[in-house]
């Protein structure tokens, strides 16, 4: 009985995910997706709270009508698998998906950008922002 309770779950979450995925809100400009493992370096943790700031700081009011999505991944859970292997996410992973017309038109991987850039967190920061604003405006 508890294996069934935990595949229906699984499959539910899985099912929610990829609705979230193909039936993509007419206002949304961008999904920002953050992919990590459970056991994580300090550089891992640092890019996700960077990221995280930047959104909320700067980005609030586009995060709060959803024309910005944020969202992070554990790709060691079974219920992400889906979105996991779209975006070719095995680990830490930072993720931007352009959007237009309401569908998905451009997927950038900008994880050599996060982890080459985020000790130096003003060119980060900026480099960040930049590619946000040109996917949006």
């Amino acid at each position: 009985m508890r294996k069934i309770l935990l595949t229906l779950v699984i499959l539910s979450t899985t099912f929610t995910i990829f609705a979230q995925t193909q039936n993509i809100n007419k206002k949304t400009k961008l999904f920002v997706y953050y992919f990590h493992i459970t056991d994580r370096c300090n550089t891992c943790r640092n890019i996700e709270a960077v990221t995280t700031n930047i959104l909320n700081e700067t980005y609030k009011n586009e995060l709060d009508s959803e024309i910005v999505i944020f969202k992070t991944f554990n790709v060691e859970y079974p219920e992400n698998k889906y979105i996991c292997e779209k975006y070719q996410a095995y680990g830490a992973t930072l993720a931007l998906t352009k959007i237009e017309f309401g569908a998905e038109v451009k997927i950038d991987d900008l994880t050599n950008f996060a982890f080459s850039k985020i000790h130096t967190e003003d060119i980060f920061t900026k480099g960040l922002k930049d590619k946000i604003n040109e996917y949006i405006k």
